[in-house]
């Protein structure tokens, strides 16, 4: 009775043991696909976080379901083996010098091909998608010259970014989320030449900005003497018609006064019954009287 007892147990312990063994867990940063470890078989139903009973000899094949990063860098000890895939880039620029990158990426697995990327991929495809990256960016980086790395440098991360998300949309059932390119060297005496030539071009920009300050402060000081030409003219014109309204003025009073002279010589020529000679006779007396004479001099 005894052993009976103890053989159920056993049984019992057992039977927990194996519904124990069941079931898996996937945390809510991960994906699954349930393997079955006996028969080697997948199912191609993707599972999220969560307990799941699975069989006996099932488990999960788990797979993040975060933004993962690959980065290419010669330093590559100060990154983590998570993220770290291998030294820079080298390559050649469409002019035929080499370069080299450092780049970085973060990529996200989908969801709906999670069962296509472990069948076609297998569990190593982590180093797959690495050495995808590797050909896709070396190629991607000769369709540049090497002045575009200096002038252009975003343009050129932008179209690394979107030739490297459609290669793994098409070809690693992933996609690239973001790309920095991080730096680029190319060879040193040709970084000194373009570094010449941008400090020559800023000399110039320079040169040009102050030419044209020049040129503006030149402009202002002849829009300065054409405006106080203005004013002179104007003020040469309103003394002259001052001037003219003056002598305009004397000439009429002068008219007037001699005409009223011319007047009274004639009433006097007739009151008196002078002729020509005795008017200027009187004349004559009449201006010498009104003349200062310390000023005259009478001729006999």
């Amino acid at each position: 009775m005894r052993v009976a007892f103890i053989a159920v147990g056993i049984a019992a312990l057992f039977s927990i043991i194996l519904l124990v063994c069941s079931f898996d867990v996937l945390e809510y940063t991960e994906l699954g696909l349930n393997y079955a470890w006996i028969t080697e078989q997948i199912e191609d139903h993707v599972y999220t976080s969560g307990r799941y009973y699975l069989g006996l000899g099932h488990s999960f094949l788990k797979f993040p379901r975060t933004v993962q990063s690959i980065v290419f860098i010669d330093d590559m000890y100060t990154l983590s083996s998570a993220t770290r895939a291998g030294p820079a880039l080298r390559s050649r620029t469409s002019d035929g010098l080499v370069v080299h990158l450092e780049v970085s990426f973060q990529y996200k697995l989908k969801q709906e091909d999670l069962y296509k990327l472990y069948t076609t991929l297998g569990p190593g495809y982590r180093a797959t998608l690495t050495r995808m990256a590797i050909e896709q960016m070396t190629a991607s980086a000769t369709k540049f010259k090497a002045a575009q790395y200096f002038d252009d440098r975003t343009k050129i991360a932008d179209k690394f970014h979107s030739e490297l998300d459609t290669h793994f949309r098409d070809n690693a059932f992933s996609e690239v989320r973001f790309l920095q390119l991080r730096t680029v060297h190319l060879p040193t005496e040709f970084e000194e030449s373009l570094r010449t030539t941008q400090i020559k071009t800023q000399d110039i920009l320079t040169a040009r900005q102050e030419q044209q300050a020049q040129i503006v402060s030149f402009k202002t000081l002849v829009i300065q003497a054409q405006q106080q030409a203005k004013v002179v003219t104007i003020q040469a014109r309103a003394e002259a018609q001052s001037v003219l309204v003056k002598n305009t003025a004397f000439c009429e009073q002068y008219r007037y006064t001699q005409g009223v002279t011319i007047k009274g010589y004639k009433e006097i020529m007739s009151n008196a019954s002078w002729n020509r000679t005795s008017l200027l006779s009187y004349m004559r007396i009449r201006a010498l009287r009104y003349h200062p004479s310390d000023k005259s001099i009478i001729m006999m």
